[in-house]
């Protein structure tokens, strides 16, 4: 039997403020911040009192009708829905799943995901900026990094000179099949590769892999160069 860390699962209480933080995030991108249509929407999801519990802890605030978030309160909101709508994209671009039901896959992912896990997901899909339904995702400080790093470390695959290294930043590939067989031969986000050659086709060392690539397929793989 398996005895680590015991699974610790959120109060409902807590997963029903998540989920009404995340409905008046959405509420806001569209620019409706009314009181009155944002209850509305909450009463047909979440018990009619979290709207007044989000209130009570501060992380709400109510002006002339309009629904606002208190600092904390937009920390919350805001990572609830990058947790959303990350997952919705890991399920849509790895796993394949329709568009009709990773909504609701993505609902329970939202609430269990740590920032370890989700700082690894964002890594894995490279940073993507929208989700499936073209709405925005919250950067986190990983996106941050990404940008202020990318023109000096990062470079495609295919760049490399031969005989050098670096760590796989992401893969940034339409054809899920082609990415899951990457995946599988240890072309991982943060797994170290050398560039053996690059003519006639390009050959990289993946731990005890050695693996030939297409250079078109190559420019799709990005990787954090090491220090000569």
């Amino acid at each position: 039997m398996y005895m680590g860390a015991m699974c610790r699962i959120k109060p409902a209480e807590v997963e029903e403020e998540e989920e009404a933080l995340g409905v008046v995030w959405h509420y806001r991108e569209v620019g409706d911040h009314g009181e009155a249509g944002i209850r509305q929407t909450l009463s047909k999801g979440v018990s009619p009192e979290v709207f007044d519990r989000l209130q009570v802890k501060g992380y709400l605030r109510i002006e002339a009708g309009k629904v606002g978030f208190s600092d904390e309160g937009e920390r919350l909101a805001r990572d609830v829905t990058r947790r959303h709508r990350l997952a919705e994209r890991l399920l849509v671009d790895m796993l394949d799943l329709g568009a009709d039901s990773i909504d609701e896959n993505a609902c329970r992912w939202e609430h269990i995901l740590s920032p370890e896990a989700t700082t690894a997901i964002c890594t894995l899909l490279g940073h993507p900026r929208h989700c499936p339904h073209g709405t925005a995702i919250p950067p986190g400080e990983c996106c941050t990094k990404w940008t202020q790093q990318a023109e000096s470390v990062i470079t495609s695959l295919d760049k490399l000179a031969p005989g050098s290294s670096g760590k796989v930043a992401y893969l940034a590939l339409a054809e899920k099949s082609v990415m899951q067989k990457l995946l599988s031969l240890g072309l991982t986000p943060g797994s170290t590769v050398s560039l053996q050659q690059k003519a006639p086709s390009i050959v990289v060392q993946a731990g005890e892999t050695v693996i030939a690539l297409e250079a078109e397929l190559a420019r799709h793989i990005s990787v954090r160069k090491n220090p000569d």
